[in-house]
């Protein structure tokens, strides 16, 4: 049994995670949290959204692991939601003339109703989770704005869904909850080396500040939650490709503890840095504000533990 992707596996996400640093660099979004056009023509040219589905329908036909190195490294680079929802996508049955590659809005539920994110020139297809299931709705859809906040927009009061175009099986559930999971253990483990980078060059009393017991203890604790997130995104996904009993609770474990590890390495990245993190000119809130966008359209860490708590013993053994 495997517990770690394989050489060739890695050695195939680190090219595509080469060509992803001159696509989507972090300082695009402090102009705006949107991926632009040309960045979707990029994504799109390097076949990320056919990864994983299947030969037939146009794609890769690689297997959940790959495709959850791959959320990994968008994750770290804070690809938008819409990237995500729309590499998500290609999981959902029934998809009607859904193909790779093709815009996805996600949504989710909020205490306003249902919210969703994407841009303005919403794409065909919304995918929208909620508990005991997700589907894909097919527009036009009526949206208006409810925030001016740049980092809040677009965030949208949905009005009629329009017709269901495909619905997510459990199989599919778990494809979609493992992307949500690998991409937050991207943030766990960019804010990481952020944080280090950082403490390596800020000097204070003539050393760096790195060489503090303090800041040590808050980078050696990142390392630890940013490790747990990734391995245990990666057996998750070798569970699903296994077939394996335990794949949804493994899933569903990463999901909460890439979570955890995403929002915590991104506020000690945000003490680390000092009163240069908490300023808007700064990457570290960027990190933070696209972790806990991400948890909420997930559902939150609260609801994933109510469903590994209600998982027949069997399933978690």
């Amino acid at each position: 049994m495997r517990y770690q992707p394989s050489r060739s596996q890695r050695a195939l996400i680190a090219e595509l995670d080469d060509a992803l640093v001159s696509i989507l660099p972090l300082a695009r979004l402090h102009d705006s949290p949107l991926e632009s056009p040309s960045a979707w023509e990029a994504l799109d040219a390097l076949g990320l959204f056919g990864l994983a589905a299947p030969e037939s329908a146009g794609g890769s036909g690689l297997g959940a692991l790959e495709e959850a190195l791959l959320a990994n490294a968008l994750g770290r680079r804070l690809a938008g939601a819409d990237v995500f929802a729309t590499l998500a996508a290609v999981h959902a049955e029934n998809a009607g003339r859904h193909k790779p590659g093709e815009r996805t809005t996600p949504a989710f539920h909020g205490s306003a109703g249902v919210l969703a994110v994407g841009s303005g020139a919403i794409g065909p297809l919304l995918l929208r989770q909620r508990e005991g299931g997700a589907a894909l709705h097919s527009g036009p859809f009526q949206f208006r704005p409810v925030d001016g906040n740049p980092w809040l927009d677009p965030l949208l009061h949905l009005g009629d869904l329009g017709a269901t175009s495909g619905q997510f099986d459990g199989y599919g559930l778990l494809r979609l909850r493992l992307i949500d999971a690998a991409a937050l253990a991207g943030i766990a483990e960019a804010t990481l080396g952020a944080a280090t980078d950082y403490a390596g060059l800020r000097e204070q009393f003539g050393r760096p500040i790195g060489s503090f017991q303090a800041v040590k203890h808050h980078c050696a604790n990142m390392a630890v939650a940013a490790r747990e997130a990734g391995d245990l995104v990666t057996f998750a996904a070798l569970a699903i490709d296994q077939g394996r009993a335990d794949a949804a609770f493994l899933a569903e474990s990463a999901f909460a503890v890439a979570a955890r590890a995403a929002i915590g390495n991104a506020g000690a990245s945000i003490q680390i840095h000092g009163a240069i993190g908490f300023s808007d000119e700064a990457d570290p809130h960027l990190f933070l504000k696209r972790a806990r966008l991400l948890v909420a359209i997930g559902g939150g860490v609260e609801t994933a533990l109510e469903r590994i708590a209600a998982m027949p013993v069997a399933q978690a053994a």
